[in-house]
């Protein structure tokens, strides 16, 4: 039998620990639940250290603590508790670890363990997780609306509005954008108003709503909320949501032309995710080679992208890669595979415009004209101004010569408004392209307007190939093709060492910097100057005194 003075003791620890959690006071919550657990092991005492652990980053030791939690909640036959437990294991298991295998088996036991025990809340926030995880969208809207309702009768909120998150990111996801953010906002707006109280909940929501920004290009609204999410972070150190949307803020900047902050962002990401959940990294390293190949450095991005063979968002930078290449047949059988292998995402219509520059590319008209038409039906039955913009480039790449100027006029402007100056400046580019023959002078403004663009962004591929149709259209030597940027005094020590004729590793060992950085200050300096090569380079300090 119990002393009675030692169940009250016990009793107040676990309740000022567990205020102690809900409070973001992770010291003296761990205080709590370790003199708890002093005077008897518990199941509550054990799974509360748990989660202390979790909060503090420590996942190995929250596995141990929530398993031995399980096992106590199973022998006292708390069936509700132990399906908790399961599910929260299985989660560790998958994004810090990466192992799907023990996330499916756990999920599994927490679902049995479920039915057993009937209708409650533990058995809404399993069907939001079953949503979470699966492709098939009927199945996705199935548990989502079983977990709302059940959430409803229990009266948790918590559950209703991170339902609500999940509806938004994926109705923006099929194109539907107003109606999907104004569910995303509403949850946001309960989670910062006091509504929702769950940390894990409110991380995942501000997770979502910049995830929604990336995939619509919504600076704004990013910004906004990151403000918010970082002050979120800084009083609970839920270090893990700063990585996750860290990650879509970095793509979102990448839209944005704003690739040194990118670079920034991902970079820091990167960092987090190391120190929390490591099995996540992977987003925020796709993203940062989607940022390579577009600076022109394409041997990072390769290094980046190894072992990223089946993550989704790996198929831009992969494809990009190899039309950067001119492997124009491994660009197709990639993105064919991905199709394959994915239903539509909102990564379709993305996707479906690299394959039509790549079935162009293999000198496949036909089927390129069949892929616009299907970005066009798309776009038919969603509507919204990327896919429209993104429609709209694809037909003015297949159109005959006297269509393809107006569609092409039509993207560089749609792409402007929202703000994606690379995207608009590659369409300027093709316009310039289309207009070479019937009318060279415009054909020159536009190429020359195009080329100011890849050299403010540093992006030396493209301006490598604004760059050589100016050269066709009859213009010699550099003037009026040097970039409007200017070089920094690293860039100018660089470029004084590639005049002497140094290579990339002589001048890497000359400056005591890496082989890398040094290729990052080379595609710098040749897209600043409206150049395509060393040589050129070395031509160009030569000419200079």
């Amino acid at each position: 039998m119990h002393d009675d003075g030692v169940d009250v003791a016990l009793a107040r620890l676990l309740t000022n620990g567990q205020g102690a959690l809900d409070g973001g006071d992770w010291a003296t919550a761990r205080h709590c639940f370790e003199e708890a657990l002093r005077l008897e092991e518990t199941a509550e005492g054990l799974d509360g250290l748990a989660q202390v652990l979790f909060c503090e980053g420590d996942y190995a030791g929250a596995i141990e603590r929530r398993e031995q939690a399980f096992a106590r909640f199973r022998d006292a036959g708390d069936d509700v508790a132990a399906a908790v437990s399961a599910r929260v294991i299985g989660y560790l298991y998958a994004v810090v670890y990466g192992n799907g295998a023990a996330f499916n088996g756990c999920l599994s036991r927490a679902r049995t363990l479920i039915e057993a025990a009937g209708d409650c809340p533990e058995r809404a926030r399993i069907e939001l997780t079953q949503a979470a995880v699966t492709a098939d969208p009927v199945a996705r809207e199935r548990h989502l609306t079983t977990a709302v309702e059940i959430a409803r009768r229990h009266g948790d909120t918590d559950t209703v509005f991170d339902v609500m998150s999940h509806r938004g990111l994926h109705l923006v996801a099929r194109g539907d954008v107003d109606e999907g953010m104004a569910l995303l906002d509403e949850a946001l707006a309960a989670a910062a108003g006091g509504e929702v109280h769950d940390l894990v909940a409110i991380g995942s929501m501000y997770c979502k709503m910049l995830h929604a920004c990336e995939l619509t290009y919504d600076v704004r609204r990013a910004e906004d909320w990151l403000e918010l999410a970082d002050r979120f972070v800084a009083h609970t150190n839920r270090l893990p949501i700063s990585a996750i949307c860290r990650t879509h803020y970095g793509g979102i900047l990448i839209a944005a032309g704003r690739w040194s902050d990118a670079e920034g962002e991902l970079d820091t990401s990167i960092r987090l995710y190391e120190q929390t959940y490591r099995a996540l990294r992977a987003a925020a390293v796709v993203r940062l080679a989607l940022l390579r190949v577009r600076q022109g450095r394409l041997e990072e991005a390769a290094q980046l992208l190894v072992g990223a063979e089946h993550d989704a968002y790996a198929v831009r930078p992969q494809v990009e890669l190899h039309l950067a290449r001119g492997e124009a047949e491994l660009a197709v059988a990639r993105i064919e595979r991905f199709f394959r292998e994915h239903a539509e995402t909102e990564l379709t219509a993305p996707v479906l415009l690299l394959l039509v520059q790549a079935q162009l590319n293999q000198q496949q008209p036909a089927a390129a004209a069949e892929v616009s038409a299907q970005l066009r039906g798309l776009n038919a039955t969603r509507p919204n101004r990327l896919l429209g913009a993104l429609a709209d480039h694809a037909c003015g790449l297949v159109a005959a010569d006297t269509e393809a100027a107006g569609y092409l006029e039509a993207a560089l402007v749609a792409f402007g408004k929202l703000g994606l100056p690379l995207e608009e400046a590659r369409a300027r580019l093709d316009l310039a392209g289309v207009l070479a023959t019937a009318r060279p002078a415009l054909a020159l403004v536009e190429a020359r307007a195009a080329l100011e663009r890849f050299q403010a962004l540093a992006a030396a591929r493209d301006a490598a190939a604004a760059t050589s149709l100016l050269r066709r259209l009859g213009v010699r030597g550099h003037a009026g093709l040097r970039g409007t940027g200017t070089l920094t005094t690293r860039e100018q020590e660089v470029l004084e060492l590639i005049g002497q004729g140094m290579s990339n590793r002589d001048i890497a060992a000359h400056l005591f910097v890496s082989h890398r950085t040094v290729e990052h200050h080379v595609s710098n300096i040749l897209a600043k100057l409206g150049l395509t090569s060393r040589a050129e380079a070395t031509v160009w300090r030569l000419r200079r005194p």
